[in-house]
């Protein structure tokens, strides 16, 4: 018999089952904007929050923040990586070495780090994936973005590894413009990341003459976790995937992606992937509409039996928790 697409098991915990909208419930502010003059003064224009792993009984949610506005258009300035920990996941507090990340190659406001997914390897190492920008000189306001690996022991410092997917290598799906990684996760001895392509598909249009770029999900593979050597388009169809993406393990085989689409309103689709095959995902098994969701990350507690959601309520700039019992 098939799996169920919407119901897994792991072991010793019974039938997963993925949560009803109703199920969720908002149980309040965990991070807010740093003070004036602060790395992470504003939450807002990047795929954040972007990743939670739990290592030792601690929760450790990483996100991203800016230092201001630029000059240029207002955006975000000088995205960098922090995290903050808990041990319940519900009470964060900032970590005190915060920016644990930065990637400013030329200085350059536009520069920065727009995403992360995260995971932690057999030997207890958190890997983050990030999306690294990089304008290319100190006054350009184009940036190109490659997929980085960073690795830390602890969860808190990191040791930045390099390049694990190009965006100037032809062979890679999307390559060319802008590659933003949003969830990984190792099995059958493959190290796999889904990532968003900025220049997944680019169409002319006869009406204005400019050209139309669309976002779209690719997932890249390889045997090493430093060297993605494969990669193709899992989701290049309908409205804009904008962010989400996280690997939330449902048993040994089972895997589901939370996918946040269109840009004005920010749908969640829940579509499952077996790990034999994570490049075919399935049509939405359940979709989400909240009003106030910017972006979020997904996490699931199988020691407590608790789903969470953390996202960016756009209206408030500060970053919220749902939460949802594991229903057998």
């Amino acid at each position: 018999m098939a799996p169920d697409p919407v119901n897994a098991s792991y072991p010793g915990k019974g039938i997963v089952r993925i949560p009803q909208q109703s199920d969720w419930v908002d149980r309040g502010v965990v991070l807010s904007p740093g003070q004036r003059g602060s790395w992470d003064v504003r939450l807002g224009g990047m795929i954040s929050p972007a990743t939670v792993v739990k290592k030792n009984g601690v929760y450790f949610l990483y996100y991203i923040g800016a230092d201001g506005n630029r000059s240029s258009d207002g955006g975000p300035r000088h995205r960098a990586l922090g995290v903050a920990t808990s041990k319940d996941g519900i009470r964060f507090e900032k970590y005190s070495g915060n920016p644990i990340l930065t990637f400013l190659p030329n200085k350059n406001e536009e520069e920065g780090i727009f995403s992360a997914g995260g995971t932690v390897d057999a030997d207890g190492n958190v890997l983050l994936y990030y999306g690294g920008m990089n304008a290319g000189s100190r006054s350009s306001t184009l940036v190109t973005s490659d997929v980085r690996l960073a690795i830390s022991r602890n969860g808190l410092q990191f040791t930045d590894a390099g390049v694990a997917l190009s965006r100037s290598d032809r062979s890679v799906w999307g390559y060319g413009d802008e590659l933003f990684p949003v969830g990984s996760f190792h099995a059958h001895g493959t190290w796999h990341v889904y990532y968003i392509a900025k220049s997944g598909r680019r169409l002319w249009s006869y009406l204005t003459g400019a050209r139309r770029v669309h976002w779209e999900l690719g997932l890249a593979w390889g045997n090493s976790r430093q060297k993605l050597t494969n990669s193709r388009g899992v989701l290049a169809s309908g409205s804009y995937v904008i962010g989400g993406g996280d690997a939330v393990e449902l048993d040994g085989d089972r895997i589901a992606l939370f996918i946040i689409r269109d840009f004005a309103e920010r749908n969640i689709e829940v579509r499952t992937v077996s790990t034999k095959q994570p490049d075919r995902i399935s049509e939405p098994v359940k979709t989400y509409r909240f009003g106030d969701l910017g972006h979020a990350t997904m996490f699931l507690d199988q020691d407590t039996n608790t789903w969470f959601m953390y996202f960016l309520d756009e209206s408030a700039a500060t970053i919220r928790v749902r939460t949802a019992p594991v229903q057998d």
